[in-house]
């Protein structure tokens, strides 16, 4: 299954600066006093994971004050996913991820000291983090599918949405709650009666723990998209059988093939007509010129007739065409690829900037509103040379093209309509006054002439001719009806086979929950019974899967935190016992010395995360603790130690 490690943080800005060392341990220690960043070093690893940070916003309330007084600044990963090495970058108080495919340097000892990007600079990506019309594809999408996990939507009665990765790292991230007994991590977002529900929460826990949940979920996501399917081709089918039905009128209703054989017949009809006609002229002996005009005026007249046929026509081919444009409009609208951007680091692309000698290179130390030859400049034109990472950023999606809408194609269509029917109109009254002029003409033929047979041929010929056209339209629509009408059964097929699929996955899953509840309530229960002294069973619920403590008593608040961490390491330890398990074998865990936990039961706790070292697989696990807050075993997995406020997290970039 997929893995997630994060082999170096870097944060950088104009004013401030963080370069964590290398993780190469297995079990990762930041030991710092309060007000040092423990917390900040979490949250700097799980926004550079697309994770969303209120204090990382100018628009908090609880602003985190050196980065948002920061210019400039970005969060900087280099992460092994699944054994593939990128560099993520995300500045702040952006939504973008720049991926780049990266190398880890090694040492003869196979240790990592070092990461090189690929130069090849189509392989990076800029993925959004927000999911919209045109942004189909996102960073979670990406990271889900590096992970080996499926991007599934949640069904939540109206509300549809797929669940992100952020939502997995409800159980990923243990951040520092000032409620332990919350085990799942609260939502980025505003909690409402969605992302807080009881179905979520579950669908997250089985998503992570269970092998089949991602087929199990896709193929309910699968089943839903077949019945919109199935319900998009079954109005079409009604709609062009309320056309078919307007364009018969009262006659009965035939098939295509009934349709085809009346035409046939019509149109062998036809050219008996034409031979009477023409044997009629034969024996006429009148050549008269009145004769060569009637002549003219009936060929007119049918030509207007044809012209009406063929107008009639391409109303039908309008119509389907608008019906297919408005289709793809309700069930694709928006889907617009975006483009694969190409981008470098600044820092290592950028060889030159506002403080940077153009002929040796180094870097000058300028006086403000001075070049670095001395002469006084204007700071905003000289700085117009030099952009920052931002700009760059901007640069690169400015070039992404718009693609035009689909709206212009269905307002021409609609035009042309419009245009048919006044050609239509046009042809009907053109088609009168030719009538009319025959009639004149006919009256004033000098000789005797069977004009009145004449018309009756003529008139039937035009007849023939409407009825023949009016046939080859109902057969152009009894033809479209077919295909829907098929596609119709394809799509009823194809979400029966849907809904059979989901329902056998659903019993497949139900037999995997309660194996993979067992197995984890097991573990639990042993984490538990060591940390807890007053503890003497522990499981979790089938019906909810959140912790059951000796059957339900109620336990003092400061249980709070061996519960709930507990629980994370439960989920830790599944995919180093079982390979079935999806869990992606990373956990974040910021200070989790909350709700009175004594020191000794808080040690006690953090001493388990060692009992993962005896599977022999590889993991990562991050903590973050006050100081001397942990087993004097684990100073050996120490890389950042914060003992004062004055060695926190964060560097000025000014010189001391």
């Amino acid at each position: 299954m997929g893995s997630l490690r994060i082999n170096q943080l870097i944060y950088r800005g104009d004013l401030y600066h963080f370069i964590s060392p290398i993780f190469d341990q297995n079990i990762v220690l930041v030991e710092g006093d309060n007000g040092t960043g423990k917390t900040t070093f979490c949250n700097l690893i799980y926004y550079g994971l697309g994770g969303k940070v209120k204090e990382f916003s100018k628009e908090s309330d609880r602003k985190h004050t050196e980065i948002t007084t920061d210019s400039n600044n970005f969060v900087e990963l280099y992460v092994s996913i699944s054994g593939n090495d990128f560099q993520l970058r995300r500045l702040i108080d952006d939504n973008d991820i720049t991926v780049t495919p990266c190398t880890n340097l090694l040492d003869e000892e196979g240790q990592i000291i070092g990461f090189s990007t690929v130069e090849h600079a189509a392989a990076t990506k800029i993925l959004p983090i927000n999911r919209s019309p045109t942004n189909r594809f996102i960073f979670s999408d990406w990271i889900l599918e590096e992970l080996g996990i499926s991007v599934v939507d949640f069904y939540y009665g109206y509300t549809t949405f797929k669940i992100n990765f952020t939502e997995l790292a409800r159980l990923i991230y243990h951040d520092q709650q000032p409620n332990p007994e919350l085990i799942f991590k609260q939502l980025d977002v505003k909690t409402n009666y969605i992302n807080d529900s009881e179905l979520l929460r579950k669908a997250i826990f089985e998503l992570l723990i269970g092998k089949s949940f991602s087929d199990y979920y896709d193929s309910i996501a699968n089943a839903k998209d077949a019945e919109k399917e199935k319900l998009v081709a079954r109005s079409l089918l009604t709609e062009y059988q309320t056309l078919a039905d307007q364009l018969r009128g009262s006659k009965e209703v035939k098939n295509r093939n009934f349709l085809e054989a009346e035409r046939n017949e019509l149109e062998h009809q036809l050219e008996r007509l034409h031979e009477s006609r023409r044997s009629f002229k034969r024996n006429r002996t009148s050549d008269s010129a009145s004769e060569t005009a009637i002549q003219n005026i009936k060929e007119l007249l049918m030509q207007s007739e044809l012209n009406l046929s063929s107008s009639k026509e391409r109303i039908i081919s309008l119509f389907d065409e608008k019906t297919k444009l408005v289709r793809v409009k309700n069930s694709t609208a928006g889907e617009i690829g975006q483009i694969n951007k190409i981008i470098h680091s600044h820092d290592q692309l950028n060889l030159f900037s506002a403080d940077t000698c153009p002929y040796c290179l180094t870097k000058v130390m300028r006086v403000a509103g001075h070049c670095v030859c001395g002469s006084e400049i204007d700071e905003k034109q000289y700085e117009r040379f030099f952009y920052t990472s931002q700009e760059y950023k901007e640069i690169l999606k400015a070039k992404t093209k718009t693609l035009s809408t689909i709206e212009d194609a269905i307002n021409d269509c609609e035009a042309e309509l419009d245009i048919c029917k006044e050609i239509i109109n046009r042809t009907e009254h053109e088609a009168i006054r030719l009538r009319s002029i025959l009639r004149e003409k006919v009256g004033q033929l000098d000789e005797q002439v069977d004009i009145e047979s004449l018309n009756d041929i003529d008139d039937k010929i035009l007849d023939v001719r409407e009825t023949i056209a009016l046939l080859t339209q109902q057969i152009a629509t009894e033809s479209k009806l077919e295909k829907l009408n098929s596609d119709y059964e394809l799509k009823r097929e194809s979400h029966q086979n849907a809904e059979l699929k989901m329902r056998g996955l659903e019993n497949a899953v139900k037999m995997e929950i309660s194996a993979k509840v067992s197995a984890f309530s097991v573990i639990y229960n042993r984490l538990m019974t060591t940390t807890l002294k007053d503890c003497r069973s522990a499981r979790i619920s089938l019906e909810n899967y959140l912790p059951v403590i000796n059957n339900g008593e109620y336990k003092e608040a400061s249980s709070g935190v061996s519960i709930r961490l507990m629980y994370y390491l439960t989920m830790m330890e599944m995919p180093l016992a079982y390979n079935d398990v999806p869990f992606p074998k990373f956990l974040l865990i910021d200070t989790p010395e909350t709700a009175g936990i004594e020191l000794d039961n808080l040690r006690n706790c953090i001493k388990q995360i060692e009992h993962f070292n005896s599977f022999g697989k590889p993991f990562q696990t991050i903590i973050t603790t006050g100081l001397k807050k942990y087993p004097e075993s684990f100073k050996k997995y120490r890389v950042l130690y914060m003992a004062n406020k004055g060695e926190a997290l964060l560097k000025s970039n000014l010189p001391s």
